[in-house]
């Protein structure tokens, strides 16, 4: 009887401590493209840049990481199979399934706030073009005619921010999430990396803009008012997400093609002195990516 009882006892124990969901004052941490073992690799690592893990040690060139809602995927584009497609993997970096299969690079997975959709984007002989998907790769549609680069839904669900670059140069835009009622809110000029991000309440975006001849990180309110210069590193300054508590913003810096460095910085853009993992070359598609709460 003794034994069974202390049998018992060990096995709600160990159930409880598989069970238990992450302490609220665990560590924050981030996804990152790194290129340190010469290809480009997605990377965990805490939010003081300490514990680095590759989630992706052995296959291509990957990058855009994106958590799913609930923390348990990540969405990335790979080239593993020849051509760069989207993937979903645990968020321990095992059983990645491929959802697209085509022979048009696609890259830039984003996930809806309900976990139920993953936008995308597809290169088109006269740009880019913005698909949707349901999560798992099923029902893959094309959301709008209009060229589009680096979706972002709101946190509502309900708007998608997005590139386009459209005429002299690119744009920041924002359309509704069905695809309709594309709205430009700035101009950014001839130079890309855009890279729009929603504040956690959906009130604000960021993005990067021109200003003289570097590219810096800026903040509007979600209808593109009372725009805002937050970073003045010159430079290039892009890929910035919020933290999900809102305090924080991730972001890249370089100032040359070789090397660079990752950054915080709060909403009022005073940028933190130390970066967060410094020597870091420049990738394409190395968006941050903050772990769900």
């Amino acid at each position: 009887m003794m034994r069974y009882v202390a049998t018992l006892a060990l096995f709600c124990m160990l159930t409880a401590l598989i069970a238990a969901p992450v302490p609220d004052d665990a560590k924050p941490q981030l996804l990152i493209v790194s290129k340190r073992s010469g290809h480009a690799e997605i990377y965990l690592v805490n939010v003081d840049g300490k514990g680095a893990k590759s989630l992706t040690p052995d296959k291509g060139e990957n990058s855009y990481p994106a958590w799913s809602p609930d923390g348990k995927s990540i969405a990335f584009a790979s080239d593993r199979d020849g051509t760069m497609n989207i993937y979903v993997m645990d968020a321990t970096g095992r059983n990645a399934k491929q959802l697209t299969k085509s022979d048009v690079a696609s890259r830039v997975p984003t996930w809806s706030p309900d976990g139920k959709k993953i936008a995308f984007c597809q290169y088109a002989d006269d740009g880019s073009r913005i698909f949707v998907m349901n999560s798992d790769g099923t029902n893959a549609k094309l959301l709008s005619d209009v060229d589009g680069w680096a979706p972002a839904f709101s946190p509502d669900g309900r708007k998608i921010a997005f590139t386009s670059r459209q005429g002299d140069g690119f744009r920041l835009y924002v359309m509704d999430a069905d695809g309709k009622n594309a709205k430009e809110l700035t101009n950014n000029s001839t130079m890309g990396y855009v890279y729009p991000s929603w504040s956690p309440d959906g009130k604000k975006i960021t993005w990067t803009n021109r200003v003289d001849d570097n590219l810096e990180i800026c903040i509007a309110d979600a209808d593109g008012k009372n725009s805002k210069q937050l970073t003045k590193m010159g430079g290039l300054n892009t890929y910035a997400v919020w933290s999900p508590d809102g305090k924080r913003i991730a972001f890249y810096h370089t100032e040359n093609e070789q090397s660079g460095a990752y950054y915080l910085m709060t909403p009022d853009g005073a940028v933190s002195k130390t970066p967060l993992l410094k020597d870091e070359a420049p990738v394409e598609g190395g968006r941050l990516a903050w772990r769900p709460k």
